[in-house]
C-alpha cells in the first residue's frame, strides 16, 4: 500500500473505534436509564448511539470491512429500543 493509503486507512480505523465505543456507551446509559423509568432518556440515549454506529458502518464501507461488531451493537441497539416501547406501554 501507499503511505498516503495506509495512514487514511489508519486514521478511519480509529475513528471507527472510537463510534462504536461511543455507541456502545450511550447504549448502555440507555438501558440504565430504561431500569430506572427514564423511558424518553433511554430514547434519545439510543438516537445518539444510533447515529453513532451508523457514523461507524461509513467507516466500515469504506475500509471494506464487514462490520461484525458494528451490526451486533445495531442490533442490540434496536432490541433495547423495542423493549422500551413495549415498557412504556406496560405503564
Amino acid at each position: 500500500m501507499i503511505p498516503e493509503d495506509v495512514r487514511k486507512s489508519e486514521m478511519l480505523i480509529a475513528q471507527k473505534r472510537t463510534l462504536r465505543a461511543k455507541a456502545e456507551d450511550r447504549k448502555n446509559l440507555a438501558y440504565e436509564k430504561m431500569k430506572i423509568g427514564d423511558f424518553t432518556g433511554a430514547k434519545q440515549a439510543l438516537m445518539d448511539a444510533r447515529q453513532y454506529i451508523q457514523e461507524a458502518l461509513k467507516k466500515v464501507r469504506v475500509l471494506g470491512e464487514r462490520g461484525l461488531s458494528e451490526r451486533t451493537i445495531q442490533d442490540d441497539i434496536e432490541t433495547l429500543w423495542r423493549k422500551i416501547i413495549l415498557s412504556e406501554k406496560e405503564k
